[in-house]
Formats: structure tokens, C-alpha cells, sequence
């Protein structure tokens, strides 16, 4: 798409939202700097888009003029000045809404009433007295906001009353539906019940919605972005995969013409069983004769949760315990190890302490 033609979509675009379209309308200072940052930025980044996309720059300077024409110039010089795509591409989003941060989710309180009578099950922020079912609930999973798709990018603008299907899961890339070019943490990873994604409509052509939905699922009632003229809004959406799907996993379905871009912000997978991890901590003490020892055996490191404990003398029948192994100052669960007692013999003996130290890595 060469320059003349880019200033002159420009102006055509200025002249209509001016209401001017009968007569030859002069040019104004700011239509003509709307012309030269968008004809800066398509001659930029046209031959990225052709290499990384494999779309020419002329069918994507194309569908991005009638955009590029609504953006704040505030924005558009942002992104004139951009030094990467992903960043020019951020700064003709700045309208969006940002990216919301998952809410807190309280746990449930472990004590119920179980039978007819039974109360409702209250939410507690602050207990950890129950994690949920390990069977059935799900594991969220942040990854840094990375980019899915982008119709002004690959594939144009979907059809007013229409849907468009789209991978999320099992993806090397994503520069097939306008994309990042990496997995975004996220392609590789199997089982994947759900994705958090902020979807983005720009230059909707009315007022509408756009709504996403599992791929091969009828189309729910609930909108996941409502819309009106021109606009550029995103709202953040957790939205089930197709688990059945080797190809596309979700649907978006418009009701007016638009563009619309989708970043991933993390995903819910089930739980996972994993083996104990386990390591020791020891600690000696020579204790001279008939005399009394009493110490504890060391911390556990960082994270790791105290699930035995035991003292020893080398010979048999050296002391005689009044701690050995696990102890609770408080009489409670017992919270470290120790050993305590009396050297019976009439010589130097060395006591032996370790507490043995355990997690489970989880998910």
C-alpha cells in the first residue's frame, strides 16, 4: 500500500467523520498529522506484518486505515514512535480497559453441618482450615499477558452476526490468527479446562457484543463484551476450552462488524497428585558424665513441614530419655524435635538428633 493512497484513506476517513463528504473539504493541520503518523506507521511495521504474518502489507494497511483514523492522536503518536509491534500495537489499545487482576477467592470453612438442617457454607478469606477438592477443583495458573489473536492482523474483521473459531491449547504459535510467535507459556501445556483471556473489540461498526464460548457449544446468553459505535473496550473473560478439540477451542461470536484482538492471561488446569518430597536436618551434642542434655533438633527448611523426629546414642543403654523425637511446648500438634534425658555412664557420650522434613510440591 503505497503513501499516497494510506493519506488519502486518511483524509477521505477525516472528511466523512467531519460530516463533510458533498464538497472537497480543506485539509487541517491535524488531518494532515493524522496523515503522516499513519502513513509512518503502516509503512513501518507492513513488511513485519507480511514476515511474521504472512499477510501483505497492503491488505493489512487496509483494514487498519479506518482505524487508525478514530485513535486519539495522543495515542497515535505513541505508537508512531513505538519501537517494537507489540508496543505500537499497545498504545492503539490504551482505551481498552486494562487488564483486571484475578479477584481473591475465600476458602471454604472445613466445618459443615451435614443433613436437612445443614447451614450454608460461609466464605473465610483468611482460612486455610480447607483447600477444596482435589479431584475436582481447579489449579489457576498465571502467565504474562501474551497475545492469542488479532483479526487486524490475520483474518480481517469478523462479520456482523457471525463467529470466528480460534486455538488456545496445543499451539506451537500463534501468528496464524494474528498472534504472538511463541506458545505464551500456555500452547504447550495439556488438560487446560479454561483460559483467562482479555478480549479487545476495536471500531466496532454499532453497538453490540461480542461473546466467547467454548468451540461446539451453543452460544450463551451472557455477552463478554458489550460495545458501541467505534469504541475500543476489553473486558476480561474466563472462558471453558473445547477438551475434545486437537484444533480450534473457543468461538467468539459478534453482532456488529469488528476487530478484535485477545491476550491470555492465564489458565485453570486440574489438580495434580505428586510424591512427597522429603529431606533430614541433624544437630550432636556431647554430654559429659551423669550430666543432663537437653536441645532441639534443627528447623526444617523453608517450606517443608516437620513429620518426624528422633535422638540416639552409639552405644546401648547410655541415657535415659525424657524427650525423644517429637515435642509440642504448647501439648498441640507437635512442632519440633527434641531430645532431652540424662547420660547414665561415667564417660563423655555423643547424642545424636534429626527431624526428618516433608512437602508436596503440588501443582
Amino acid at each position: 500500500m503505497n503513501r499516497s493512497s494510506i493519506a488519502l484513506g486518511v483524509f477521505l476517513g477525516c472528511a466523512v467523520l467531519a460530516g463533510s463528504v458533498s464538497a472537497a473539504p480543506l485539509v487541517s493541520g491535524e488531518q494532515q498529522r493524522r496523515s503522516d503518523l499513519v502513513v509512518q506507521i503502516v509503512e513501518k511495521w507492513g513488511g513485519h506484518v507480511e514476515g511474521a504474518y504472512s499477510r501483505s502489507s497492503e491488505a493489512w494497511g487496509k483494514d487498519m486505515v479506518p482505524l487508525l483514523m478514530k485513535v486519539p492522536m495522543s495515542s497515535l503518536q505513541r505508537a508512531a514512535d513505538a519501537r517494537t509491534f507489540e508496543g505500537m500495537n499497545d498504545a492503539l489499545l490504551a482505551k481498552a480497559a486494562p487488564v483486571p487482576t484475578m479477584p481473591r477467592v475465600g476458602l471454604l470453612n472445613s466445618a459443615r453441618v451435614s443433613g436437612a438442617n445443614a447451614a450454608p457454607a460461609v466464605k473465610n478469606e483468611d482460612s486455610t482450615e480447607a483447600l477444596g477438592d482435589a479431584a475436582s477443583d481447579l489449579v489457576y495458573v498465571p502467565v504474562a499477558p501474551c497475545r492469542l489473536l488479532d483479526t487486524r492482523v490475520a483474518g480481517g474483521q469478523i462479520g456482523a452476526n457471525s463467529s470466528r473459531s480460534f486455538d488456545v491449547a496445543a499451539a506451537t504459535n500463534y501468528t496464524a490468527q494474528g498472534g504472538a510467535a511463541t506458545n505464551c507459556n500456555i500452547g504447550s501445556v495439556s488438560g487446560i479446562a479454561s483460559a483467562v483471556v482479555n478480549f479487545t473489540v476495536v471500531g466496532p461498526a454499532y453497538g453490540g457484543f461480542v461473546t466467547a464460548h467454548a468451540f461446539g457449544t451453543p452460544l450463551p446468553l451472557a455477552a463478554t463484551v458489550n460495545y458501541a459505535t467505534g469504541e475500543i473496550r476489553g473486558n476480561l473473560s474466563i472462558v471453558p476450552l473445547d477438551a475434545d478439540s486437537a484444533g480450534n477451542d473457543i468461538t467468539v461470536f459478534t453482532f456488529a462488524p469488528t476487530q478484535l484482538v485477545a491476550d491470555v492471561v492465564g489458565y485453570f488446569i486440574a489438580p495434580q497428585a505428586s510424591a512427597l518430597t522429603c529431606t533430614s536436618t541433624f544437630a550432636t551434642q556431647n554430654v559429659a558424665a551423669n550430666s543432663i542434655f537437653d536441645f532441639p533438633t534443627p528447623a526444617c527448611p523453608a517450606s517443608y513441614a516437620l513429620t518426624g523426629a528422633g535422638c540416639r546414642t552409639p552405644g546401648f543403654n547410655e541415657a535415659s530419655w525424657s524427650i525423644n523425637g517429637l515435642f509440642s511446648p504448647g501439648g498441640g500438634n507437635p512442632t519440633t524435635g527434641y531430645c532431652s534425658g540424662l547420660n547414665l555412664t561415667s564417660g563423655v557420650i555423643t547424642v545424636e538428633g534429626t527431624a526428618q522434613c516433608c512437602r508436596v510440591p503440588g501443582r
